[in-house]
């Protein structure tokens, strides 16, 4: 793992159009981050956190500290744009609902700092992006009752959320991700005039109304969701309706359908966040309440391969409703 504060890149190679390789002709590099970091922002336990962890996704092991949010707060969403290696952190509730946005260098721990605002004071949303394409959006969650509101930024440039178009139905404590730069967003479950098994779909870089996906296996509300990128699955876990479950479903993002079962994380448990290593094809899922106790528990699972999720480490910090992103 590398030290904290220090940003390492390992570089690779492309020929540029039309060089004849050995002939001693420059070529292009391009670099992306050495290793692929989670980091988990937020959070309540007694307290609202300010808590940001992080953790190396393909090493289990416990989260290290990252550094601070600007504001701690609980039920926040975060997203950021992949290998470009900027994350936000969107919304939540501090006692007052906030509208604040956060971003973070993820390779470099270190304290957020203030990005902008969402267009209103918002809290139990969902955010996703399309990755190196750059552009993240927020959708769902309450304003003084639930919203279909969906809203983008340009993660690479400070700035205020606008509108993008809305959700099928208004909901709040839902779940997002998306299949990358193929531009595919989906938004899944949460509770509004029902606790819904509804999926949306959106195409990230085209500003709309959200269209129907399919449904989930089992309606429900504060579960998360994430992705193995490109390589086109979405997973969500967890969740809450008339119990904590420990439900994990996945879809194909590219195929709107109604999901499928995958297997089960280790404990029951909503309230939960959960971001991946991207192609690499590891999703972890950390922190939650299992209707008795905040836990710190992170789980992991191969997206690819249906299975029950296995422990991977610890938080820092016991905590629920917090959020999680990562620079795959």
């Amino acid at each position: 793992m590398r030290s904290k504060g220090f940003k390492s890149y390992i570089g690779f190679v492309r020929s540029i159009l039309h060089e004849k390789i050995g002939t001693g002709t420059p070529v292009e590099k391009e670099y992306i981050p050495a290793e692929v970091y989670g980091v988990f922002g937020g959070g309540f336990y007694g307290e609202y956190k300010n808590v940001i962890d992080y953790i190396t996704i393909s090493t289990p092991s416990n989260a290290t500290d990252f550094g601070d949010l600007t504001v701690g707060r609980t039920t926040l969403a975060a997203t950021s744009n992949g290998t470009n290696d900027r994350g936000v952190f969107g919304g939540g509730n501090e006692d007052a609902v906030l509208n604040t946005i956060d971003y973070i260098t993820i390779s470099t721990p270190s304290n957020a700092t203030d990005f902008g605002d969402l267009i209103d004071e918002i809290n139990n949303l969902a955010a996703t992006s399309n990755g190196t394409n750059d552009r993240g959006v927020f959708g769902g969650g309450n304003i003084s009752g639930e919203i279909n509101i969906i809203q983008y930024i340009t993660i690479s440039t400070v700035g205020n959320a606008n509108d993008f178009g809305d959700l099928t139905v208004p909901r709040d404590f839902l779940g997002a991700t998306s299949n990358g730069t193929n531009d595919r967003g989906v938004f899944g479950g949460g509770h509004g005039a029902e606790i819904f098994n509804t999926i949306d779909y959106i195409t990230i870089s085209t500003l709309g109304d959200a269209t129907d996906f399919g449904d989930l296996t089992t309606a429900r509300q504060m579960l998360t969701a994430t992705s193995n990128g490109t390589n086109d699955r979405g997973v969500f876990g967890g969740g809450y309706k008339s119990e904590h479950y420990n439900t994990i479903d996945y879809i194909t993002i590219s195929t709107p359908s109604n999901a499928t079962d995958f297997g089960d994380l280790t404990v029951g448990k909503s309230r939960l966040a959960a971001t991946s290593n991207g192609t690499d094809d590891r999703g972890v899922f950390g922190g939650g309440y299992d209707g008795t106790n905040y836990l710190n528990t992170i789980d992991y699972i191969t997206i690819s391969t249906p299975s029950n999720a296995t422990d991977f480490g610890d938080l820092t910090v016991e905590r629920n409703s917090l959020a999680a992103t990562s620079n795959a």
